[in-house]
């Protein structure tokens, strides 16, 4: 996996020692990388000898989502957004046990400079300089998308680790992007390079939650995995699904294609954890069951 997606994950555990070792013991707290780079995204896994009924938290000041995990464990993710600045973040944890009583947790992750790459386009104008009635269309479809996708699912719907959409390589993920000379803002999914038509599959169960074409995406999906993990789909040839359909993992939801601005036939996969633009290719490590 590039350092744009994340180092090569290397499980760290913190123990719940200094101030209160002795009353804790048997809890512990993994972290499955304890450096993030922007765009990158970790499970936090939570168990404890002696049982446990809840686990709640937040990290960069945003509440996590604990969902049960095997032999009484719990887990969440903790991701940072592509222009999260470098520096050290607070990981902060509540542990609840079966018998009533609770500890807190404390730990700083680190947020390294990921380095992104600055892309240079030259497009015809009328995509980079819309006239009104365009730019009226395009301020539609984002206040719709943005309603959409913030009302996901408040149970998780992923089982398993997920997969690629479509086979091929991942690139331009966070790229610094200068369109007909002018900055813009970065790339904020991967582009996978495919022939036209090719079948493109859900990497992960979840509910459309919208479809449609876009001005700047064209033919798109959004996909609610559960829990304000959102994975979108650009530039299709086609649309397989329907608004409000529960789709499988491995299940074909559209095909390669290169509507709306595209330079040439390609998937654009994009993921949004609670708000944050991750790279989807730090999803595909991670053991979520």
């Amino acid at each position: 996996m590039s350092s744009a997606g994340g180092a090569v994950a290397c499980a760290a555990i913190f123990y719940l020692t200094a101030g209160f070792a002795a009353e804790a013991a048997g809890a512990n707290v993994e972290v499955g990388d304890s450096l993030l780079y922007q765009g990158g995204i970790v499970r936090v896994l939570v168990t404890d000898d002696a049982g446990l009924d809840t686990v709640t938290g937040s990290f960069m000041k945003k509440s996590l989502p604990f969902v049960p995990g095997p032999n009484g464990s719990f887990y969440t993710l903790a991701g940072v957004d592509l222009e999260t600045r470098p520096g050290e973040y607070e990981l902060a944890l509540k542990l609840v046990r079966r018998d009533g009583s609770s500890r807190n947790f404390s730990r700083r992750l680190r947020v390294a400079d990921a380095h992104f790459p600055v892309q240079k386009l030259t497009l015809p104008p009328a995509q980079v300089f819309p006239d009104s009635a365009t730019q009226a269309r395009i301020e539609r479809e984002d206040e719709l998308r943005n309603r959409r996708w913030t009302q996901w699912a408040g149970g998780a719907f992923w089982g398993e680790r997920f997969i690629v959409p479509v086979a091929g390589e991942m690139a331009r993920f966070g790229d610094r992007r200068i369109i007909n000379g002018a900055s813009r803002s970065p790339h904020t999914g991967v582009d996978i390079s495919a022939a036209e038509g090719t079948p493109v599959v859900a990497p992960a169960a979840g509910r459309v939650i919208l479809t449609g074409d876009s001005f700047f995406t064209g033919n798109s999906i959004y996909i609610d995995h559960g829990l304000g993990l959102i994975g979108m789909f650009f530039h299709l040839a086609r649309i397989d699904v329907r608004e409000g359909e529960m789709v499988e993992q491995g299940q074909v939801i559209g095909a390669v294609g290169s509507t709306g601005r595209a330079t040439g036939p390609h998937l654009h996969w994009g993921v949004r954890w609670r708000g944050a633009r991750i790279n989807p290719a730090s999803l595909l490590g991670l053991e979520l069951d």
